[in-house]
């Protein structure tokens, strides 16, 4: 008997660690590379299964299920209590609190006709590229990705696909096409939400060199192994002031941060009181993802800016 309560144990603790290591197992995806996203977005509650076991990885997703996708993937709240949902969507829609932060964090979903419409890969690119801009600023490349069949994609949805490709969200074929109008699958989509949530932790990440004193750095393709930085400072009193890169870390993970400080004018010269935008930039190899950090440069007091009601620390 004891062998037998033994045995038993031994077989009920099997069965629920194999239950445990197969939890976010869909048996219809066969890919390693999607099976690892299918299960990474699943575990977050992002996705769910058609049943316990299958995911329908090629079936179309719906505009429904798209906008409460990228709702959840985002993590979007409502900027105020209990937005109405749009005039498009039926109060009671299981969709409609979606729909309501949706267009609340400027998604555009009030053109929608039809919830349960199979979108396009260029109508789901479009409300992608919004949901993550929703999430915060993030600089990118500029520069233009030449896309074969940007003749088929309304002219709406071209930047924002400009947008995903620059920042690796997502990507074309080997023929250098989107094929906008095909309806984009389920695995489709979920693998640019994985891209766009890899992208956002990348950048929200950085504790060193975190972008400060509304500095913005913008990122000029020279060629493919160079990029040229440009860092901005707005809302200085006059041209006199500046700023000036002290140096340059290289971290690990191909993460560089850039320390600068600001420059005061310099002594005795005369400088037109006009608000001005300071300016530095260096060149730096474009497999680094740079941010910067303030370093105590300048060892003066608040430097004011008339007219503007700030002070600069």
């Amino acid at each position: 008997m004891k062998r037998f309560k033994k045995t038993a144990a031994a077989l009920i603790a099997f069965s629920c660690l194999a239950a445990a290591s197969s939890a976010y197992a869909f048996s219809d995806i066969k890919d390693a590379k999607q099976e690892k996203i299918a299960a990474s977005l699943q575990s977050q509650g992002i996705i769910h299964g058609v049943s316990a076991d299958r995911f329908a990885p090629a079936q179309p997703l719906t505009a429904a299920q798209g906008v409460q996708l990228l709702v959840k993937a985002m993590k979007l709240q409502a900027k105020v209590d209990g937005p109405p949902p749009p005039a498009n969507v039926p109060a009671k829609a299981w969709y409609a609190q979606a729909a309501a932060i949706a267009a609340d964090n400027g998604i555009s979903v009030g053109n929608i006709r039809d919830w349960n419409m199979n979108l396009t890969r260029e109508q789901f690119a479009g409300m992608l590229t919004q949901a993550v801009k929703a999430t915060g600023e993030y600089p990118t490349t500029e520069m233009y990705m030449l896309v074969k069949d940007e003749d088929e994609t309304a002219p709406a949805y071209r930047a924002g696909l400009q947008f995903l490709l620059l920042t690796g969200i997502t990507e074309l074929d080997a023929q250098n096409r989107f094929h906008p109008k095909q309806h984009i699958t389920r695995m489709e989509a979920a693998e640019m939400i994985y891209n766009a949530l890899q992208f956002i932790q990348s950048h929200k990440s950085q504790d060193p060199g975190q972008a400060e004193d509304d500095v913005s750095i913008r990122i000029e393709k020279v060629n493919d192994q160079v990029n040229k930085i440009v860092l901005s400072k707005p809302d200085m009193p006059n041209p006199g002031y500046g700023l000036a890169v002290d140096r340059i870390e290289f971290l690990s993970g191909q993460k560089a941060v850039a320390y600068y400080h600001i420059t005061t004018p310099a002594p005795g010269k005369m400088y037109p009181q006009v608000i001005s935008t300071a300016t530095a930039s260096f060149y730096l190899d474009s497999k680094f993802e740079i941010s910067v950090k303030k370093t105590p440069g300048y060892d003066g007091g608040p430097i004011s800016a008339p007219g503007t009601g700030k002070t600069i620390k």
